[in-house]
C-alpha cells in the first residue's frame, strides 16, 4: 500500500514537471514573433509601432541675445583666437567690499604687499598650453548697483597697469601660500587653484592705507573713491590660440592687503581682506565675438541659404534655429500617438579643435518671440523629464547630442502647441532649469553640428516611433 502511494506521488510530480516544460516551450516559441505575444487583439483596435526618420529639419546659424552679467555664477576672462569660431575676448570689472565696514589701518601703517586673489570656476575652454598676460587696471567710474550691465557694454578703465602676471590658466593644481599667524611664524597652507597678482604699492597705499574714515565706512563710499578694478588679457602677449577661463568671484576671491602698523611699543603685521563680490558691490563681465574671415560670417550674411552644418557657441555667441516645416504631414497617417520622438544632433567631423560643448539646451519661442521651455523639459514636474532623460549631454563615443521631445511633437500634432521656432544653444554642464532658457554667460564652449540638409553623413535627424490606432 505504501509502495502504491509513493508511485502515485511520483506520477503526479512527473506530470507537473511535464506541464511546466510544455508551458516553457510555449512561452519561448511565442518570443519568436513579437506580434503573437499576449492575448488576441481585435484588428480594429490593434496598436502597432512604426518608425520614421525622414522628417524634414531645417537648421540655420543665428546670433545669440545679449546677456545681463551682473549676476553670473562665474565670470569669463581671456582671449581665444579659434580659426573656426573666430575671436573671443572676455574681461571683468569688479567692485570691492569692506570686511568689516569701518575698519582702520592703525597708526602709521606701512604696506608690505597687496595681492589680488582670484579663484577659478569650473571651466576652461581653449588651449591649455597657451600663455597669458593678465593685467589689472582701475575703473574710471564706479559700477552701479541698480544698472543692468549687458555683456556688450564697454567699460571705461585707466590705461595704467596696476599689476600683471604671466601665466597659464590652471584649474587643477593647488597653490601653496603663507598665512599670517598672530604671535607665531607664518604657516604654509595648500589652497584650491587660483591666481595671485601683486598690485602697485603706491596705488594701494594711497587708496587704502591712507584713505579717510569716510571712505572706509561702507562699501558704497569705498567704491565711490577707488571706482573698482578691471581685469583683462593682453592679446599681443598671448601665445598660441589662447582660451577663456572662468573665475569664481563670489567665494574667497579678494584683495589681500598686508601691512605693518604701530601698536603701542610693538609693530604688528596685519592682513585686511577686501572681498570682491556681494549684493552691494557689483561685478560684471564684457565679452565679444568677432567672426571676420570665418564661415560663420558667411552663414550670418546668408540666412536663407541651406548649409551642411551650423554653429552653437556660449558667451552670447551663436545658436542654431530649428524648424520642422512639414511636421503636420504626419496627420495624414490618421489617428496616431507619438511613442517617442528623438532629435539627433551630430558633431561635424574635423571641427573639434577643442572639446565640443558638454551640454546643449533645446527650447522654443512663443508668438511674442519670448523664450519658453518645451513641455518635455520645463519646471512642471507633471509633464517634464529629468535632465538625463531629456538629454542634450555630449556623447563622446557617438559624437552627438540627443534630445527626447515626445510631448513637444505630440502637442504640435494635436494642436495644443503652435510651432514657432526651436533653438539649440550651449549651457554649462551644471545648468539649472530654474534659471530659465536664457542665453548662457557661464560657458564659452562651442560645437559645429550637422544641419538638416539632405545628403550629409552627419545630418540632423528627428526620429519618431508612433502607433496608429485603426
Amino acid at each position: 500500500m505504501r509502495l502504491l502511494k509513493k508511485n502515485v506521488i511520483q506520477m503526479k510530480l512527473y506530470k507537473l514537471d511535464l506541464l511546466t516544460l510544455l508551458i516553457s516551450l510555449f512561452i519561448l516559441s511565442g518570443c519568436q514573433e513579437t506580434e503573437s505575444i499576449g492575448l488576441n487583439v481585435d484588428p480594429a483596435t490593434e496598436i502597432k509601432g512604426s518608425f520614421i526618420d525622414t522628417i524634414t529639419v531645417n537648421a540655420a546659424t543665428v546670433t545669440e541675445d545679449t546677456i545681463i552679467t551682473n549676476t553670473l555664477e562665474q565670470y569669463p576672462l581671456g582671449y581665444l583666437n579659434d580659426p573656426i569660431m573666430g575671436k573671443t575676448t572676455a574681461n571683468i570689472a569688479m567692485s570691492l567690499t569692506l570686511d568689516p565696514p569701518g575698519l582702520t589701518f592703525g597708526t602709521s601703517p606701512v604696506l608690505d604687499s597687496a595681492v589680488l586673489v582670484l579663484y577659478y570656476g569650473n571651466e576652461f575652454h581653449g588651449d591649455s598650453t597657451s600663455q597669458f598676460q593678465v593685467e589689472v587696471h582701475q575703473l574710471t567710474d564706479a559700477l552701479s548697483e541698480s544698472t543692468p550691465y549687458y555683456n556688450t557694454k564697454a567699460v571705461g578703465y585707466s590705461s595704467t597697469i596696476l599689476g600683471s602676471k604671466s601665466l597659464r590658466f590652471n584649474l587643477k593644481d593647488s597653490v601653496r601660500v603663507y598665512e599670517l599667524v598672530t604671535g607665531k611664524a607664518d604657516v604654509q597652507k595648500t589652497k584650491p587653484p587660483h591666481i595671485r597678482i601683486q598690485l602697485d604699492r603706491n596705488f594701494v597705499t594711497t587708496n587704502f592705507l591712507n584713505a579717510t574714515s569716510t571712505v572706509l565706512s561702507s562699501d558704497t563710499e569705498l567704491n565711490k573713491a577707488i571706482k573698482g578694478l578691471y581685469l583683462t588679457v593682453n592679446k599681443a602677449q598671448t601665445t598660441g590660440p589662447g582660451g577663456i577661463a572662468f573665475l569664481n568671484l563670489t567665494d574667497s576671491s579678494r584683495l589681500e592687503v598686508y601691512y605693518k602698523s604701530q601698536n603701542g611699543t610693538l609693530i604688528d603685521t596685519t592682513l585686511h581682506k577686501f572681498p570682491i563680490k556681494n549684493n552691494s558691490s557689483p561685478v560684471i563681465a564684457d565679452f565679444k565675438h568677432d567672426y571676420t574671415g570665418t564661415n560663420i560670417q558667411a552663414q550670418l550674411n546668408n540666412p536663407n541659404t541651406k548649409f551642411d552644418y551650423t554653429y552653437v557657441q556660449g558667451l552670447g555667441g551663436l545658436r542654431t534655429r530649428i524648424r520642422f516645416p512639414y511636421i503636420d504631414k504626419l496627420k495624414s497617417l490618421g489617428n496616431i500617438t507619438i511613442n517617442k520622438a528623438e532629435l539627433i544632433v551630430s558633431v561635424v567631423g574635423g571641427t573639434d579643435n577643442f572639446k565640443p560643448a558638454q551640454r546643449l539646451l533645446l527650447y522654443q519661442t512663443d508668438i511674442a518671440n519670448q523664450r519658453q521651455f518645451i513641455p518635455d523639459f520645463s519646471t512642471d514636474p507633471v509633464v517634464s523629464m529629468t535632465d538625463l532623460d531629456f538629454g542634450g549631454f555630449y556623447d563622446t563615443t557617438n559624437k552627438r547630442y540627443k534630445f527626447v521631445i515626445t510631448t513637444y511633437i505630440q502637442n504640435i500634432l494635436k494642436g495644443k502647441l503652435k510651432q514657432y521656432d526651436t533653438f539649440i544653444a550651449p549651457v554649462s554642464l551644471n545648468y539649472n532649469r530654474q534659471s530659465g532658457p536664457v542665453s548662457s554667460g557661464t560657458t564659452a564652449k562651442s560645437a559645429v553640428i550637422g544641419s538638416g540638409k539632405a545628403g550629409v553623413s552627419y545630418k540632423m535627424k528627428l526620429n519618431i516611433i508612433y502607433s496608429k490606432i485603426n
